[in-house]
């Protein structure tokens, strides 16, 4: 009796199963916490803190400003930067933008936010990408920031 074509599917079958570990659920509470803007010169360094409000919902505000003429002059510290954050799979999100200079968008009936794909690259950081890119390859990055106060703490 041949044992091969069934050694052959146990092992693929074997080798699928184990793949899908890659693909764990990942909890949505990763993304509470202080962030770095990186990748996107005209935001790199602005700081957004992301939190969970009462109805399960995440909101992210900017709690230090950049050095760009233009974020400078349309946001403000406290301003609404991430409206939303929806799970879409197991491991990737949609987050939502709000624009700079989103009220003069809406001026001209434009469009106010942009809505990017997201993944975790590891848990202190998450890539941001549009259309068929991969947020993992993405340029555009938040970096988490240690708050130094907390470790301490612990």
């Amino acid at each position: 009796m041949n044992n091969r074509p069934f050694i052959f599917v146990a092992f693929v079958l074997f080798a699928i199963l184990s793949s899908c570990s890659d693909y764990k659920e990942v909890s949505d509470s990763k993304f509470i916490g202080t962030w770095e803007l990186t990748g996107r010169s005209m935001f790199d360094g602005m700081k957004i803190k992301i939190e969970k409000k009462s109805n399960n919902s995440f909101t992210g505000k900017i709690v230090e400003l950049n050095d760009n003429k233009f974020v400078k002059m349309f946001a403000d510290s406290n301003d609404i930067w991430v409206s939303d954050i929806k799970r879409t799979s197991n491991f990737q999100f949609k987050i939502t933008e709000k624009r700079i200079g989103r009220q003069l968008f809406a001026l001209y009936e434009l469009g106010t936010s942009d809505t990017y794909k997201v993944e975790f690259i590891d848990d202190d950081s998450f890539g941001l990408a549009e259309g068929s890119t991969d947020p993992l390859k993405s340029d555009v990055i938040y970096k988490r920031i240690k708050d130094k106060h907390l470790e301490t703490q612990k």
